[in-house]
């Protein structure tokens, strides 16, 4: 008897085995039946449990919004411990306001971070496979860096203190294959990289009528794609506008009073067939699309209609780069500058990248800076329930049961949906200014490759579309680190990498992420590997992708509160009151604020600084 088994079957099947990818074993599909929707492949590796928001924080986060916790409080067990300073968040804003502690404060203070996920990072997080023998790398969700490489370009100290290389070394295709160029950034595509391996994919206009690609998009002024001579015309304008359309002094103010739509369709007069083009491409990098966005976030994130944008030829230096895993080597270089012997090896950047983290020697007592992980945090009240106590009591959850301890001063370095929901009498300014900050969800899919050849037949490496599952993806030109040295031929094994937004152009900003979510979450596994798997096949049928032999697993990563959204009056106010992302900024009490949403257009350095900047405001607190 022949037993039919999905690859998800066959995938999730290997977690109950060693946790190596080994495509060549069967497996009884009974084993493997799934009704939550979140479980599914996680990789391998240190991060095969703690792919995007897990189950269990997804959970804690629905019972303190619920208020669950509130009268299980007076039971939570008193670990009898006092730090100097705790933080609450291991992604890269806490990471980062340890840094500033670890080095600025006194000798014998200490320090704790309470992070919720099974390993540290937050958003900057690795999905790692086994494929073939070939140890794959993608990213999570944050991705992308320019080298910073000389005093007085923002994020110099750290990034030149952590010892990150300012050259990187890249796989390259044997002699004799057809050349192609590839986004190393990861994002380029997305935005305005252009080149003759980047496909525009436009559907057939009659039932199961074929597709065409279009390569060359700017390049060859939009030429094959079905769009009328006049909507290309406005394309070409939207790219190469060169002047300002305000002359007063506050630009940016007046930038930030109309959502980016309005800028394109009553200050620009483009044909909305622009707006609907780019709400996608805004959605990949700050959640939602023009019609709810700030235009000053979208000048931020260099979008077209500006006389200041650069367009592909910034993002086609070489200065612009992602790591294997994305923003994951930020937050590893910060871990092993906390606890050197968090991370296997020495402090060299390839050993930093390619080692195995040593989990117990995290929280270990005579560490100046502890990590707790798989800790959620539910309550955060300063003592005496006054701001003038001098201690504040951090409650949280691990393994189902509730603990408590004080602390001197807190860094709140999580999501501000989370921190106005466990902050203890926050005040109304900052409850006002955080009802501000809407978040939108992504889905970050990395689906590993047995080989690449059906995109090697169409002569690319990435590709755009609409009215699908998503609007692109990409394969990447491996970086080589140390001994992580992938190949680059089509017929070896890569990743494809999917950033599926959620927007959804005509309703409220809250509204479409509170949307957004609910579908991110209750689509099962299955049902988002029906729809990547439609999708590559409607795109690369015609070079012969083939499901079963060219997919080795999927792993899904689902980012819940991922992106703020920031709307108009976002970065300036609508009015002479301070924006809301300043007040945010002031501490209340013992109690600082730090997370990357604070500046608006989320990115490693805006993390980081954010962290090290609350911790600068707890440290004078322990003066």
């Amino acid at each position: 008897m022949t037993i039919h088994m999905t690859r998800r079957d066959f995938l999730n099947g290997m977690l109950l085995g060693a946790g190596a990818l080994l495509l060549e074993l069967p497996a009884p599909r009974s084993l493997f039946a799934q009704s939550h929707p979140l479980p599914g492949f996680g990789g391998t590796g240190d991060y095969a449990s703690s792919n995007g928001n897990t189950a269990a924080v997804i959970n804690a986060f629905k019972k303190i919004e619920s208020g669950d916790y509130a009268s299980l409080i007076g039971d939570a067990v008193d670990t009898g411990e006092t730090y100097d300073l705790v933080i609450v968040g291991g992604g890269l804003s806490g990471l980062g306001a340890a840094y500033e502690f670890n080095t600025s404060s006194a000798k014998q203070a200490k320090c704790l971070i309470l992070e919720n996920h099974p390993i540290f990072g937050g958003a900057a997080k690795r999905n790692e496979f086994l494929v073939q023998g070939e140890r794959l790398i993608g990213p999570q969700a944050s991705n992308a860096f320019g080298v910073i490489d000389r005093p007085g370009i923002p994020g110099y100290d750290i990034y030149s203190e952590l010892g990150i290389p300012t050259e990187f070394e890249y796989g390259d295709l044997p002699s004799g294959l057809k050349p192609l160029e590839f986004d190393s950034t990861n994002f380029g595509y997305r935005l305005w990289f252009d080149s003759k391996s980047i496909g525009h994919y436009y559907a057939g206009q009659e039932k199961d009528s074929p597709g065409k690609w279009v390569s060359g998009f700017w390049e060859n002024k939009l030429a094959g794609t079905p769009y009328p001579e006049k909507v290309r015309k406005a394309f070409l304008t939207w790219k190469n506008i060169s002047d300002r359309q305000y002359d007063g002094s506050d630009y940016s103010r007046w930038l930030d009073s109309m959502t980016y739509k309005d800028y394109l369709e009553k200050i620009l007069k483009l044909d909305p067939e622009i707006t609907k083009y780019a709400d996608p491409v805004l959605a990949s990098v700050v959640g939602l699309g023009c019609d709810v966005i700030s235009a000053y976030a979208a000048r931020q994130v260099s979008m077209p209609g500006f006389p200041e944008f650069q367009g592909h030829r910034s993002l086609r230096n070489s200065h612009w780069h992602s790591f294997p895993g994305g923003n994951d080597a930020f937050a590893r270089c910060l871990m092993k500058a906390l606890i050197p012997d968090a991370i296997e090896g020495s402090k060299s950047f390839e050993d930093i990248h390619n080692g195995r983290v040593r989990f117990p020697v995290l929280d270990r007592g005579t560490n100046k800076v502890r990590l707790r992980l798989g800790s959620s945090v539910v309550r955060v009240e300063q003592g005496n329930s006054s701001v003038l106590g001098k201690n504040v009591t951090v409650t949280y959850l691990q393994e189902g049961r509730l603990y408590r301890l004080k602390a001197r001063t807190v860094v709140m370095a999580c999501g501000g949906r989370l921190s106005r929901k466990v902050v203890s009498g926050l005040p109304v300014s900052h409850a006002e200014a955080y009802a501000q900050f809407h978040v939108s969800p992504i889905l970050v899919a990395n689906v590993a490759l047995t080989n690449w050849r059906f995109l090697y037949q169409l002569g690319l490496t990435a590709c755009k579309w609409s009215g699908g599952f998503g609007f692109g993806c990409n394969i990447r030109k491996p970086m080589h680190i140390g001994d992580y040295r992938p190949p680059l031929h089509p017929d070896k094994p890569t990743l494809l990498t999917f950033y599926i937004s959620f927007h959804q152009p005509g309703l409220p900003i809250e509204e479409q992420g509170e949307s957004g979510r609910k579908r991110l979450l209750s689509t099962s596994y299955a049902e988002f590997e029906a729809l990547i798997i439609g999708q590559m096949k409607q795109l690369f049928s015609g070079g012969g992708f083939q499901e079963d032999s060219d997919i080795a697993g999927i792993v899904l990563n689902r980012w819940t509160y991922a992106y703020v959204n920031p709307q108009p009056g976002f970065y300036f106010s609508k009015d002479s009151t301070p924006a809301p992302r300043d007040i945010i900024r002031k501490p209340f009490g013992r109690i600082a604020f730090a997370h990357a949403e604070l500046n608006g257009h989320q990115h490693w350095v805006a993390a980081v600084d954010e962290g090290r900047r609350a911790a600068k405001q707890a440290i004078e607190l322990l003066q």
